[in-house]
């Protein structure tokens, strides 16, 4: 078949692994592939823009199910932008709300690095434990260390 891509090409050209496309062939991304007498996948020339397409989507964020719900309602001959457009208001919102997280962790982060001493290592803070630990088995096993440590360097 003239014009026609293997797996191998298709792979080798997108840089996508052969298993992911035959995981969106099967998931109805891509097209299905005819079959070579040697029983070789032959993807159409337009399997290129489906995977442009997969790519875009998932750069929007959306899921496999997503992308093939907008096929399924392109194909149906309907327009998916409005299922699109609320899937990318939702997908904002998450974002978003991942963001402020992120910064709330960073204010934390920044917080605790303060009580560092620069160039001090946490062993010869021996006296120190890490808050992380406290109310846990291990903290008593710690502080029993910490301790021979400290008679025995007197």
């Amino acid at each position: 078949m003239a014009g026609t891509w293997t797996i191998t090409q298709l792979s080798k050209d997108t840089k996508v692994p052969q298993p992911t496309l035959r995981y969106w062939e099967h998931l109805g991304l891509l097209p299905r592939a005819a079959r070579s007498h040697t029983g070789y996948r032959l993807f159409p020339p337009e399997a290129l823009d489906y995977v442009a397409f997969v790519r875009k989507s998932k750069l929007m964020g959306l899921s496999l199910q997503q992308m093939r719900r907008v096929l399924e309602v392109a194909r149906g001959g309907r327009n998916p932008c409005p299922e699109v457009e609320h899937w990318i208001v939702a997908r904002l919102a998450e974002v978003r709300a991942q963001i402020l997280g992120l910064q709330a962790l960073e204010r934390r982060l920044s917080s605790l690095t303060l009580r560092f001493t620069p160039g001090e290592t946490a062993r010869n803070r021996c006296g120190e434990l890490c808050s992380l630990i406290i109310g846990l088995p291990e903290e008593k096993r710690v502080r029993q260390r910490n301790r021979r440590i400290a008679m025995q360097s007197k």
